[in-house]
């Protein structure tokens, strides 16, 4: 679909399914989809290594709560690895339409022209199932992965935004993946 010029966001709760949801539109439509290799573009930009730009998602919740105890200085290799990434979301969709998976890119991209921001979201059970069958992990591990995962992207959202993940004013389109499934929801989104 060549006539197709807009760049698309997802946000996504752990194990809603946004990478499948993003992979499926990308191949309708022709388009790229970016999730993790955003930090393999980041790290190979910058040299910070991939697992310290991974890692910026993981500790969020910490330097949040840190940020709000310590006076602000000069920025923290952290914080530079975070715009790092915010650089290489803006650099990604200045070459085009595509789909980009978390990330903060709604916010990141708030200012640029045919944006479509989506939140995906799902029922617990649904998460929790999906976090026991990837990882072969008890009801009990699934359940701590799922709010933890959830909890990171959170805080990840509010440090880089100061607003809150997951508001439905900050999206166009918010779909829960369990009663439609994934498919449908990148139909959906398409439709949109």
């Amino acid at each position: 679909m060549s006539e197709f010029n807009s760049i698309i966001t997802i946000g996504r709760e752990y194990g809603a399914g946004g990478r499948t949801i993003a992979k499926r539109i990308s191949e309708i439509l022709g388009i790229p989809f970016y999730d993790k290799d955003i930090i393999k573009l980041t790290a190979e930009k910058t040299g910070f290594s991939e697992e310290m730009i991974h890692d910026t998602e993981e500790q969020s919740m910490a330097r949040t709560i840190m940020n709000w105890l310590m006076p602000s200085g000069a920025a923290s290799s952290y914080d530079r690895a975070i715009m790092a990434q915010a650089q290489t979301i803006r650099k990604i969709a200045k070459e085009g339409p595509c789909v980009i998976v978390g990330r903060g890119a709604d916010y990141i991209l708030r200012d640029f022209p045919n944006v479509v921001n989506v939140f995906v979201y799902a029922e617990e059970e649904d998460k929790i199932k999906y976090a026991m069958e990837t990882f072969g992990e008890s009801h009990e591990q699934a359940v701590r992965r799922v709010h933890h995962s959830d909890a990171a992207r959170e805080s990840y959202y509010h440090y880089l935004t100061r607003g809150k993940w997951g508001n439905l004013s900050n999206y166009h389109l918010t779909l829960n993946s369990s009663p439609i499934g994934k498919e449908a929801c990148a139909d959906v989104i398409i439709a949109y």
